[in-house]
């Protein structure tokens, strides 16, 4: 148990480092559905561990009996809950009042260690691994928060180094009879993960790195969006309703904003001062604050369509989840995986370096830890999975339909979070994660 609340401590002492940076305005605000406001996250990791842990104890008292309401996320077996797209309504319970939650929260996990039952173990780990999932989705929400500013305020005033010129080669792979995923015995793992079962795999090949900002400029250059062959016939279709035409946060820097709805950023409706198209260098939005943009670093912030199109563009494909879990296991990426230090200068915008190989002779690049990777794996079940009983059944099989598999971790992934096993998953639309895309040849 000792190293178990060790780790809760950490992990939620890293929560509130993470809002540290922030302004008090800055926990309330909701640019969009998918983004929740930060004091939301830090009330609902803490409304996880008092409804699935303490609840069970006879003599804890719950903090706030409104707060199940405004704090469960999805589990329909917790009663109501407040629709996610208007948690950015709420000015009260105030920011303050959300951290005597959580400290009150915390002591009583503390006071109450010595009771925890092997499966109320299980319960703090599964909670420990929630809250660093939310972490990601923080950081995520924090940079949507920010970008939609005209002002474009840096969460780290800190610099970047650019990132390394790799040239791009494509690395045979063997395939075979291979296993997938993990048995819940194991150690800890996701539902979704499980059980270990096993597929074969034809021969391949495998991009050494990430698709770069420079070769998916190229793309957009040579009219990738314009083009409906390339494009499958949904994505077509959201392209032409969202007016989509280059990554999320990517703009020219003689452009003006004028408008602040939905996913402006990537609106034709900018202009300059002149009134005509944009013109001059090409510019990022990060975590760091607006910059050039760094034609070396991977491309960031793609929905599965985007990616997908690039990968018809540039006569390759997508990887299936499998073809990178192998990757990455027979790689060991795993044990080089995520970010133990999410502070330092350049950790928080992705980028490639000629050092991060997951191991000395290997010709792979940020194989893990820099993006989440989108696959050509619709996101279903493993053979003979087994949904776990009770609320914990909602974690993950609800959501088995009509989303895409992602791979590989990202900058906001912690060390001891990620496995080679653990499978991300987003709607094809969806952009505001940190995700990119590795390319992938048959042989």
């Amino acid at each position: 148990m000792t190293n178990l609340h060790e780790r809760y401590r950490a992990t939620r002492a890293l929560t509130e480092r993470l809002c540290e940076p922030l302004e008090t305005e800055d926990y309330v605000v909701q640019p969009r559905a998918e983004v929740s406001p930060p004091k939301w996250h830090l009330a609902h990791t803490t409304w996880f561990f008092e409804t699935f842990l303490l609840s069970h104890i006879p003599s804890y008292t719950a903090y706030n009996s409104n707060f199940p309401r405004l704090f469960n996320s999805y589990y329909k077996t917790q009663g109501e809950h407040w629709i996610q797209g208007e948690r950015g309504q709420l000015s009260r319970p105030t920011v303050k009042e959300i951290y005597r939650y959580r400290h009150h929260v915390d002591a009583a996990i503390n006071d109450n260690a010595d009771r925890f039952d092997p499966e109320m173990l299980k319960i703090l780990e599964t909670g420990i691994h929630h809250e660093q999932q939310h972490q990601e989705l923080l950081l995520m929400d924090i940079k949507a928060i920010l970008a939609i500013n005209p002002e474009m305020p840096a969460y780290l005033n800190t610099p970047v180094a650019p990132s390394d010129q790799i040239p791009l080669a494509y690395l045979p792979i063997e395939g075979g009879i291979h296993r997938f995923g993990v048995n819940p015995e194991d150690g800890f793992s996701f539902c979704n993960e499980t059980p270990n079962h096993q597929r074969l795999l034809n021969d391949f090949s495998l991009a050494n790195r990430p698709v770069t900002n420079g070769e998916y400029l190229a793309f957009i250059e040579d009219g990738g969006y314009s083009e409906p062959f390339l494009w499958k016939s949904d994505g077509w279709n959201w392209l032409q309703a969202s007016g989509v035409r280059w990554p999320l946060y990517w703009h020219k820097e003689s452009w003006h904003k004028e408008s602040w709805h939905k996913e402006s950023w990537h609106k034709e409706s900018w202009h300059n001062e002149s009134g005509h198209k944009g013109s001059g260098e090409w510019r990022e939005y990060t975590l760091h604050g607006d910059m050039p943009l760094d034609l070396h670093a991977p491309v960031c912030h793609l929905s599965w369509y985007e990616a997908d199109a690039y990968a018809c563009w540039a006569k390759a494909r997508l990887p299936d989840e499998f073809e990178l879990e192998l990757a990455i296991d027979r790689q060991h990426a795993n044990q080089d995986a995520g970010n133990n230090d999410f502070f330092r200068h350049d950790t928080l915008t992705p980028r490639l370096d000629t050092h991060h190989r997951p191991a000395p002779n290997s010709g792979f690049y940020s194989l893990a830890g820099n993006l989440w990777e989108w696959t050509a794996s619709p996101y279903v079940s493993y053979p003979k999975y087994q949904r776990p009983a009770g609320a914990f059944g909602e974690y993950n099989q609800k959501f088995m339909a009509n989303q895409m598999v992602l791979r590989g971790g990202c900058i906001a992934t912690s060390g001891d979070h990620f496995r080679a096993t653990y499978r991300n998953f987003f709607f094809p639309h969806q952009r505001w994660a940190f995700t990119g895309l590795r390319l992938a040849r048959d042989v």
